[in-house]
């Protein structure tokens, strides 16, 4: 059954909130960590200094007090370790607001250093809206019988394809009351079932060859195959999403290297579509452990953004450095993701990877700022009266978090 997104919603992201506020990443775990070393060992040296630097140097205790009190307080790391987590958090926030949830802080370094992008076709690239083409008889059943068959077998699946073959019989009031048996989906070929006794198989041309039936094949179409003979074939027409058109250039421009098309669908298909976004490199024909192998070839030359929405996509979106689930993903999909674009508008990835580099870039400059000031004062601190120096060193921590917003 078709699950209604809509109404799932408020509880997916609160799932998801809750969730990036656990998932941490390395610099926000290091900087944790270094807090917990950091802290004990500043009040270490502070009671060093106040007790045994006016031992060994036969000077009065209230001096060395005075400076072990400015070094304490200088040392304070609540620049660094606050920080830090506000810049990732807002960083999370500022994309949830253009359209997309990102599981936790550690996908945000993942997505700053991306270089490959690539895309299912079917429900990423084009809208997952499909209607029928046209349906060729083969056999001796008449059209009414064949859409039947078909809608029988694709009924509990939520697949482009089967949407549009239950819209075209329900539109018509044909829905039959025809029990399949035995029923069976077969990854990137399509579904297998018995229908009154008779072995029923509707699928691609990958689904012929595999069943070893010989047919002039369109490489376009899906069939209807009955005991071994194909009764019919059918082929669809889809909508290409409007935010799809010329994403590779936009994508260049924030450093990303090359966008790619991994999709199960025929390589005339998946060209055309290709084609008109302005994506040349494609991989049509797929398998979902063929796209896993090319996810993984990739990732040996930097890091992989995949965008995804079904059942077959969900190994690839956890092999990937960042995987995206598609707002209408299927469930396992979603689970599978680092990240789901709710509004469906892949057009905006650009901007959500410009966010995240610019968000790392102000990460990085806030610990070497805070790194290399605290050093100068905690120096000056031990050496000489620096108590000024503290208190205008105190002004700098709120402002380390500015430039994301």
């Amino acid at each position: 059954m078709q699950k209604d997104y809509k109404n799932s919603a408020a509880t997916q992201i609160v799932d998801l909130v809750y969730e990036a506020t656990n998932n941490k990443g390395k610099t926000e775990n290091f900087i944790t960590k270094f807090s917990k070393i950091y802290t004990p060992i500043v009040i270490i040296l502070a009671i060093i200094i106040a007790v045994c630097m006016p031992l060994i140097l036969k000077q009065e205790f209230k001096t060395w007090i005075l400076r072990s009190l400015v070094f304490l307080v200088a040392s304070c790391p609540c620049s660094i370790v606050i920080s830090v987590p506000l810049a990732f958090f807002s960083c999370i926030g500022k994309v949830s607001k253009k359209g997309m949830i990102i599981k936790g802080s550690k996908h945000i370094e993942n997505l700053s250093k991306a270089k490959y992008v690539a895309f299912d076709k079917t429900g990423t690239i084009t809208t997952g809206k499909m209607q029928i083409d046209e349906l060729n008889l083969s056999g001796n059943m008449q059209e009414t019988e064949v859409l039947q068959y078909m809608y029988a077998l694709e009924k509990n699946s939520n697949h482009p394809i089967s949407t549009a073959i239950k819209q075209k019989v329900e539109n018509k009031g044909l829905e039959p009351e025809i029990i399949v048996d035995e029923y069976e989906e077969i990854a990137g070929h399509g579904i297998k079932g018995k229908i009154e006794g008779k072995e029923v198989l509707f699928g691609n041309i990958k689904l012929l060859e595999k069943s070893n039936i010989k047919e002039e094949k369109n490489e376009n179409a899906n069939y209807l195959i009955i005991d071994g003979k194909v009764e019919a074939s059918i082929t669809f027409k889809e909508e290409i999403r409007e935010s799809s058109f010329g994403i590779t250039e936009k994508l260049k421009k924030v450093g990303i290297a090359e966008t790619i098309i991994l999709t199960g669908d025929n390589e005339e298909s998946a060209n055309k579509i290709g084609s008109k976004v302005g994506i040349n490199k494609i991989f049509a024909g797929l398998l979902p452990k063929q796209k896993l192998e090319k996810v993984s070839k990739l990732k040996e030359n930097g890091k992989v953004i995949f965008i995804g929405d079904g059942i077959n996509d969900s190994p690839v979106l956890a092999e990937s450095d960042f995987g995206i689930a598609m707002g209408n993903a299927s469930e396992i999909a979603e689970s599978s993701a680092d990240a789901l674009l709710i509004s469906n508008n892949i057009g905006i990835l650009p901007n959500i990877i410009k966010t995240a580099k610019k968000s790392m870039r102000i990460i990085k400059f806030n610990i070497a700022f805070s790194l290399i000031v605290k050093a100068a004062v905690l120096t000056l601190g031990v050496i000489r009266n620096s108590t000024n120096m503290a208190s205008n060193h105190s002004r700098y921590r709120g402002k380390l978090i500015d430039g994301i917003k």
